[in-house]
């Protein structure tokens, strides 16, 4: 394929294609490598800005990784559980007693898994507003790279404060954590920072987004929703088809062959530039029959890549599950009626973002 810049790279849709070249050794995710691909002139700006474990690759990216598994084991996300719940049911109660129509999004997609992360980094959840606009900016793909560049200066300054504040008082909470491998000379500041906005970045764009997408899906699709509330289908399982069916990160992996690679018959020579297109992958009907249908008891739904594949799975997958559980299993019980308040066709769809979703939702019930 031809990328905006001129250069070529290899674009793979195929989903055996892809976990094969994605647990390759052979690979590079560091974006400073020559010939690396970017999808536009502000991919690129927001990328050679990241040097978060993301970018990193061997055993460097492995330690940083292990670093951060401990607020992200099965057993510490369950343990917030009862709080996601309480939050969840309070939104909900409260949406309940606004004058339809609400913007779905705004008012309860988004604000699930913003207070959460703001839970679990110990960012205060009254700077929401400044952290989800400079997030906003990092992910447009018609962001100006100058924007980019002072959106990603004003978070990281913004976490920096924050770092300080956590190495002279201490909490329960991953700014604390890092700060301490700051301390001890674990990490670096600048490395800690870089953490701690990809965390932030991804702890709540993405969710929100799959949130509205999967809701407005068993809008659409009642006789699904009426099998999950019957009991039929678990929500565990409509969960993994709503990720898969969804696929909300438009970006997909992107990475840089490190030696000749063999795959799908071809060769991807050293040095060429590659996109590994999941969002392809999960609509694979060599693996999912049908696979534009929504089947929240699809029995392969969990294969699918939405959280990606390989060393770079997302570290906070575990949580996300969680919350879109917690919230399918709790909004249409508060709010059987839900509907949208306008025909699908007419919302404003991200196709400027690298995360898909809807600008609003607005509902009605």
């Amino acid at each position: 394929m031809s990328l905006w810049d001129g250069r070529s790279a290899w674009l793979l849709t195929r989903y055996d294609d892809i976990r094969s070249i994605l647990r390759s050794s052979s690979i590079s995710s560091q974006t400073r490598r020559p010939n690396f691909p970017f999808l536009s002139a502000s991919d690129q700006a927001a990328k050679l800005q990241d040097e978060s474990l993301q970018r990193m690759d061997g055993p460097e990216h492995s330690r940083r990784r292990r670093l951060l598994i401990p607020f992200f084991t099965v057993h510490r996300i369950e343990a917030l559980r009862p709080t996601v719940t309480k939050l969840v049911r309070e939104l909900l109660e409260n949406l309940v007693t606004k004058t339809p129509p609400v913007d779905f999004f705004a008012e309860f997609s988004l604000v699930v898994p913003s207070t959460v992360a703001c839970e679990l980094l110990g960012v205060p959840y009254r700077d929401h507003e400044f952290f989800q606009e400079k997030s906003a900016v990092r992910i447009s793909r018609t962001a100006t790279p100058t924007e980019i560049t002072e959106a990603t200066d004003q978070l990281l300054d913004y976490l920096g404060g924050l770092l300080d504040a956590r190495t002279a008082d201490p909490r329960d909470d991953v700014m604390t954590f890092l700060a301490d491998h700051v301390t001890n000379g674990d990490l670096t500041r600048e490395d800690a920072l870089m953490d701690a906005n990809l965390l932030l970045l991804g702890g709540h764009e993405t969710t929100a987004n799959v949130i509205t997408l999967g809701t407005m899906a068993l809008l659409e699709n009642p006789d699904q929703l009426a099998r999950i509330t019957s009991g039929e289908v678990t929500v565990t399982n409509a969960i993994e088809e709503l990720l898969r069916i969804t696929s909300v990160t438009h970006s997909n992996a992107m990475r840089l062959a490190l030696e000749d690679i063999e795959v799908g018959g071809r060769t991807i020579p050293a040095g060429d530039g590659f996109i590994a297109a999941v969002s392809a992958a999960n609509w694979d009907e060599s693996v999912f029959p049908n696979p534009e249908v929504l089947d929240v008891g699809r029995p392969e739904a969990r294969q699918h890549m939405a959280f990606g594949y390989g060393v770079h799975q997302c570290l906070g997958q575990a949580l996300a599950r969680m919350e879109l559980e917690v919230v399918l299993e709790a909004v249409f019980d508060v709010l059987p009626g839900l509907r949208s308040a306008q025909p699908i066709e007419q919302l404003r769809f991200k196709d400027d973002s690298a995360f898909y979703g809807v600008h609003e939702f607005p509902v009605t019930w």
